[in-house]
């Protein structure tokens, strides 16, 4: 029997709810390193880490769910602390409309450019000056998916753990590689001498991504949503490639081709005999930022 608070954090200029608040910017995420997620599954996931989440914070509305008496009681297992508030607390620190009334608090697992080498299939993809939240979480729920080596982001592209896009990871932020590095062509440089060859998604290519041979070590590059990749990024490569599309469309969605192209690297693997395993990951359990 879950045992209700006597008192509950009511008001919106508590120190702890000024904090959390806070994290809605970016540059407050990026300074602490912790970051808020929403909704029990992602809450639940966080929690089976056991290493990552600070603190939950529920309603006692939220709190009368069976999931949710079951993720109290791992939680105090764990020692991780619950902050009990009120509705109108929660509904001003979350950022959806319509909340569940259980989030976390939560620090990054720390992944390096060394986890990116660990895919069951060798393919990384970077997004270079991504806008949206929503396509950036999108696109690591897939790689996820699809086996892939990792997601790196550039300076420019929003963060990964922007409330839109951490909704759309849908808990896979805990366990694919996801890396932020400071210059493009640093990186670039730095996996071709693994011997990764570098490719550039752009609609105006003549090659087709289905030529690439991703089943040796890839990097592939996409661009804005509405701009796609400057010509100082896609110089970087050495093949340009595109999606053959029947109409005259000017772009297509960024997190939908990335998906395609890595889908093209799992469709040549088990062409060719590849394992592809189901059901597991073969990534290693990262660290987490203290």
């Amino acid at each position: 029997m879950l045992e209700l608070p006597k008192e509950l954090i009511s008001s919106r200029s508590n120190k702890v709810i000024k904090y959390l608040k806070s994290l809605s910017l970016a540059r407050n995420r990026q300074r602490d390193s912790r970051f808020l997620i929403e909704g029990i599954r992602i809450v639940e996931e966080a929690t089976e880490r056991g290493d990552c989440v600070e603190k939950i914070i529920v309603t006692p509305h939220a709190a009368a769910s069976d999931r949710a008496v079951s993720l109290l009681a791992s939680a105090r297992e764990r020692d991780i602390e619950v902050l009990w508030v009120a509705d109108r607390v929660i509904d001003y620190i979350s950022e959806t409309k319509s909340n569940q009334g259980i989030m976390a608090l939560v620090r990054p697992a720390r992944f390096t450019e060394d986890d990116l080498d660990s895919g069951q299939i060798p393919l990384i993809i970077v997004a270079h000056m991504l806008q949206d939240p929503g396509n950036l979480g999108t696109m690591v729920r897939v790689a996820e998916a699809a086996g892939i080596g990792g997601v790196v982001t550039t300076p420019g592209t929003v963060d990964f753990y922007n409330p839109k896009a951490l909704r759309a990871t849908m808990g896979s932020i805990f366990r694919m590689p996801t890396v932020r590095t400071d210059s493009l062509e640093g990186f670039v440089g730095r996996y071709r001498v693994k011997g990764y060859k570098v490719a550039a998604a752009m609609v105006s290519a003549k090659n087709y991504y289905f030529d690439l041979d991703l089943e040796k070590p890839t990097v592939i590059i996409f661009g804005q949503e509405a701009a796609g990749l400057p010509a100082d990024a896609y110089g970087l490569s050495d093949l340009q490639v595109t999606i053959p599309m029947a109409t005259m469309m000017d772009s297509m969605n960024v997190s939908s081709a990335a998906g395609i192209m890595m889908y093209e690297a799992v469709r040549q693997r088990l062409a060719s005999g590849g394992e592809f395993r189901r059901g597991m990951s073969t990534m290693r359990t990262p660290a987490v930022m203290a």
